[in-house]
């Protein structure tokens, strides 16, 4: 991509802090055509934001919208037991 055509995006197109701000927004209703836009002729200037789409997306999909089921659908969680053993082979032995 050309400097002049990055520089025309980079002048009319939201900072980050504001597509991070829209992108966040957009996981509980969906934006606006504008805010779409807005976020897609960002991206064409920032990986860094698209990245960070990327990995909220991933996060809300794997909790499939509920964060109260984080320690239920990590894959292969450990046990009650197991996560005692650990707990007590971490705490600090008396001497």
């Amino acid at each position: 991509m050309t400097r002049w055509f990055t520089n025309l995006l980079a002048r009319h197109t939201p900072s980050c802090k504001e597509i991070i701000q829209l992108i966040s927004n957009s996981m509980e209703r969906p934006p606006s055509l504008r805010q779409r836009l807005s976020i897609r002729l960002h991206f064409l200037i920032c990986k860094w934001c698209f990245r960070y789409q990327k990995q909220i997306r991933f996060i809300h999909n794997i909790l499939g919208g509920n964060p109260e089921k984080v320690g239920e659908t990590a894959p292969g969680a450990l046990s009650p037991e197991a996560q005692e053993r650990i707990k007590q082979a971490l705490r600090p032995k008396s001497k």
